[in-house]
């Protein structure tokens, strides 16, 4: 995982993909929702190391992260901090009427403490999602 998303091999993402899907096909969601990463992480690294996994597999990007959320990375803070994060996530316009009433499956690379996959959660029930449920990577 460091040497793909801290490094940028982009390449690993490849090895990946097939044991993803498998775990996708055992999901049961109408709609597929990567979290998403700051402009300052997509400037810096030049992929997004979610949805880098999902070549050929449909979702929607309905969270973008507010412009003033981060004083620094979530791999470098501690466990409190982690917990003490405020929320980082808004919904894009129009992600209403995409999530509205519908079972949505939440996407993410590593759970650590869970704060990143509850912010979410929250921001795409407050756009009316029947459920929210996740799946990450590695744990």
């Amino acid at each position: 995982m460091q040497q793909y998303k801290f490094q940028g091999d982009y390449r690993l993402r490849l090895g990946l993909q097939a044991s993803l899907r498998t775990a996708l096909d055992r999901e049961d969601y109408d709609i597929l929702v990567p979290i998403p990463i700051d402009a300052q992480t997509w400037q810096t690294r030049g992929f997004n190391q979610v949805t880098g996994w999902l070549t050929g597999q449909p979702f929607q990007q309905v969270l973008t992260v507010t412009a003033t959320h981060k004083d620094r990375p979530q791999s470098a803070k501690t466990r409190q901090e982690r917990l003490l994060t405020p929320q980082p996530f808004e919904l894009v316009s129009g992600a209403s009427e995409i999530v509205s009433n519908q079972r949505v499956l939440l996407i993410d690379d590593v759970y650590t403490t869970g704060r990143t996959l509850r912010h979410a959660a929250r921001q795409i029930y407050l756009g009316g999602a029947k459920a929210v449920t996740s799946l990450t990577l590695a744990r």
